[in-house]
């Protein structure tokens, strides 16, 4: 059986793909980081509560995970795989290079 992975995005990449209505940013810092500095038209889910919040999101839905500097993300895309998600992206850069 062949486990799912995930493709780590540039910026660009990222940019591109949120140009597709399927596609979703999913930022997985806590909330007192998101509330500080956050990116338009992103869903906040911090990392500590995502496997357990899995729910609240759409399974046919493209998700690109997202966070500070691209640590916490890669972290979310695996769980959102364990989850069952098909369609997962990481971005390489967390939101220290969008601003």
């Amino acid at each position: 059986m062949q486990r799912e992975t995930y493709k780590t995005l540039s910026k660009e990449e990222v940019k591109t793909l949120l140009k597709n209505e399927n596609s979703i940013l999913l930022d997985v810092r806590t909330e007192e980081e998101y509330w500080e500095n956050s990116l338009e038209e992103t869903i906040n889910i911090p990392l500590h509560e995502l496997q357990d919040r899995a729910f609240e999101l759409d399974k046919n839905k493209t998700y690109i995970t997202f966070c500070r500097s691209g640590v916490r993300s890669k972290t979310a895309a695996l769980i959102l795989l364990e989850e069952g998600f098909q369609s997962i992206y990481n971005s390489e850069e967390g939101i220290l290079t969008w601003k």
